[in-house]
């Protein structure tokens, strides 16, 4: 799953949290990749919060930096708020057995049921 954004200026930070949070309707990702797309010394900090570890790790967001990291309970993580736009993208990695889950947890919260058929009309 990939997600393209644009942090407004004078964005509220995100608390500590595992990807993806649990209100939404999905498990959580093995890896999480993120391209900044803008420089900014006006905030937007991530921080990573390793399990087991007394240790934070401060990352900046620096135009063009590809940040791949572990996003799940392994690696709290939050970001801080950002007092410019920040533009980046951010992929979220799944396996085979995570895509599947994932997905019937979303047809279960849609109320989807069973399978799904497309309609055609007949051409005459």
């Amino acid at each position: 799953m990939a997600v393209c954004a644009a942090a407004p200026r004078h964005s509220p930070s995100l608390p500590p949290h595992p990807n993806p949070r649990s209100t939404r309707n999905h498990c959580c990702p093995t890896l999480t990749a993120c391209l900044t797309l803008n420089a900014s010394q006006q905030g937007g900090l991530l921080q990573i919060y390793p399990e087991g570890h007394n240790a934070v790790a401060n990352i900046e967001p620096l135009f063009d930096r590809l940040l791949v990291f572990w996003s799940d309970r392994r690696n709290p993580h939050e970001v801080k708020p950002a007092y410019a736009t920040r533009y980046a993208i951010t992929v979220w990695y799944f396996d085979a057995k995570e895509r599947t889950e994932a997905k019937e947890k979303h047809r279960l919260a849609t109320g989807q049921k069973g399978l799904q058929v497309p309609v055609t009309q007949n051409r005459t």
